[in-house]
């Protein structure tokens, strides 16, 4: 339930088998249906408003067809098609790793060199010992690098990477200290892949936009991918739209968009998917077949081989998927049997993927029957309020949950607010994500925790105060001149990915920590301060010099430390 990802591994490892056993009137069915049939596996998404429009690209034995679905917006009821322009999100990062490829092949870098030879005077890359981050480990997410900067401001939580900018990227490297060697575990990273492309551009002294026009997608005749869009462009931008169904701000990215900063339509990603599948016999080819060989093999179970950019699933398949605020993109690309699909979405959901998947399957000779939603039964809207409340899961991520016109409303920290559906009175199942929700009552009715189950875990969230309830109760503030604060500001580490950000604005202290909103906290003393959203402290420690070199955090009967960062 996370912003702006790659979402796990596609199962397509059975793909092979069910196509080496179809026969010759399933061939022809085949030629006859590709339309029908993907209008059959499309409906269902449409009925249990999985998606509000949706745009899919089919390549097979060298034939493109491209189908549109549903509508533009809510109010807006053109059928988007092949010219209808989405965000790509991550699966921008195929088009990095090519790029990256491309340099390579023109002899501007090498795949084993240092990032940092790449940076300005006076920033640094951070390194493990003497193992430096090479441009390889950013394609390819082995880095070190986490996966978002923990000096994200999320000024605006609609468009999350638009104010953060070069200086911010160079402040992050400059203090950030690595948890291991790189190469030696494999973390998804947007801030690598975004860093990657950055690199790219200073060496190619260019932006990322035109780079990416100047070696893509110019030569693959790609004239709507893009990332700034012109008024002409602006006509066809589908607007997005959350898992819910409601309307929501376009994602801006700025000196990370290498990891998912690219606007495009099926038609122009068509075309890349058919020059990764038959490469042309030009430099570009080269690159795109460099990105397509396997780069980094699995460093333990349950890792997937990674090409430059690429994933791969079980039969060979290269795939990335991608997800923005108001997007869902999926890149299937199989060479053995000549197939792609390509699938944009106006919606904010990962369940598109198994509809791309399930094409695939279908126009590769597989029998695909239409999914089958899961239909939530009735709860009255009055038996909702007992589980209205604050659920703590773990220190700093709480769970709201909400009634809003009658639907029940769960979000967690730093984290947008779903939807969730009935299958019981106390059990209640996620559209957007594979998790489900469960509400202990006790005899009386009164609801003390939830479990949340998840990828096979279990996890309990216990009830805490509401905001109001924290905001009423009795605690005295003591006054602290606004000039005593300063000394607080800065940035302390929690954890390797965990960093508490403190900052003074209209003279309040305001802390925020990796990846959640900054709150206020509110003064016992001139060093110990308290949330009023939820029950925990922070208190500074402060030497006699008046210097401020750590802070800690006292939460659920346990103190944790966080030193001061450079």
């Amino acid at each position: 339930m996370t912003h702006f990802r790659n979402v796990g591994v596609i199962p397509l490892g059975f793909v092979i088998a069910a196509m080496m056993m179809r026969s010759a009137a399933d061939v022809r069915a085949q030629e006859q249906s590709i339309r029908q049939r993907t209008d059959q596996l499309v409906q269902p998404y449409l009925e249990n408003d999985i998606i509000v429009g949706v745009t899919i690209g089919v390549l097979r034995d060298g034939k493109q067809e491209v189908f549109g679905y549903g509508r533009m917006s809510r109010d807006d009821r053109r059928v988007p098609d092949g010219n209808t322009i989405y965000e790509l999100g991550s699966a921008t990062k195929v088009m990095t790793g090519i790029l990256l490829a491309d340099a390579v092949v023109q002899d501007r870098v090498k795949l084993n060199q240092p990032a940092g030879e790449l940076l300005p005077a006076g920033v640094k890359i951070p390194a493990h010992a003497d193992r430096a981050i090479t441009l390889q480990d950013l394609s390819t997410h082995v880095s070190g690098l986490p996966r978002i900067p923990d000096n994200m401001k999320f000024g605006d939580p609609g468009n999350p990477y638009s104010d953060y900018l070069e200086k911010d990227l160079y402040s992050f490297l400059n203090n950030y200290e690595l948890a291991q060697a790189p190469g030696t575990k494999s973390e998804y990273s947007n801030l690598g892949q975004g860093l990657l492309g950055h690199l790219l551009s200073l060496q190619a002294k260019s932006t990322y936009e035109d780079l990416l026009r100047n070696r893509i997608t110019v030569p693959l005749k790609m004239s709507s991918t893009t990332i700034t869009l012109d008024k002409e462009s602006q006509t066809r931008l589908a607007p997005g739209h959350t898992a819910d169904g409601k309307p929501t701000a376009n994602w801006d990215m700025q000196v990370l968009a290498g990891a998912g900063g690219v606007r495009t339509t099926a038609s122009d990603l068509l075309m890349f998917a058919a020059a990764n599948l038959a490469p042309p016999k030009d430099k570009l080819g080269e690159a795109i077949e460099m990105a397509w060989t396997v780069h980094q093999k699995p460093l333990k179970t349950g890792d997937a081989p990674l090409g430059l950019g690429w994933q791969l699933a079980l039969d060979g398949t290269r795939w990335h998927n991608g997800q923005t605020g108001g997007y869902h993109s999926m890149i299937l690309v199989n060479r053995q049997f000549k197939t792609s699909v390509v699938l944009l979405t106006n919606t904010s959901t990962t369940e598109v993927d198994q509809l791309a998947t399930d094409i695939l399957r279908m126009i590769s000779g597989a029998t695909v029957v239409p999914r089958k939603f899961e239909k939530p039964i009735n709860v009255p809207t009055e038996a909702l309020q007992k589980f209205v409340g604050r659920y703590e899961l773990a220190p700093g991520a709480m769970f709201t949950v909400e009634v809003k016109d009658d639907k029940l409303m769960i979000g967690l920290t730093g984290q947008s607010s779903y939807q969730v559906f009935p299958r019981s009175e106390t059990e209640w199942f996620y559209k957007v994500v594979d998790a489900t929700i469960t509400f202990n009552v006790d005899k009386n009715g009164k609801c003390d925790s939830l479990v949340l189950f998840q990828n096979g875990i279990k996890q309990t969230a216990k009830r805490k105060q509401g905001p109001a309830e924290v905001a009423m109760k009795d605690e005295k503030i003591v006054e602290v001149p606004a000039e005593a604060l300063k000394k607080f500001v800065g940035r302390f580490q929690l954890a390797p990915s965990a960093v508490f950000t403190v900052e003074v604005k209209e003279d309040k202290l305001m802390i925020g920590l990796t990846g959640q909103p900054s709150l206020q906290v509110f003064p016992r003393s001139e060093t110990e301060w308290f949330y009023k959203e939820v029950d925990a402290t922070i208190t500074f420690n402060v030497d006699k010099k008046g210097k401020c070199d750590s802070l800690v955090l006292f939460q659920n009967g346990i103190k944790q430390t966080a030193k001061r960062k450079k």
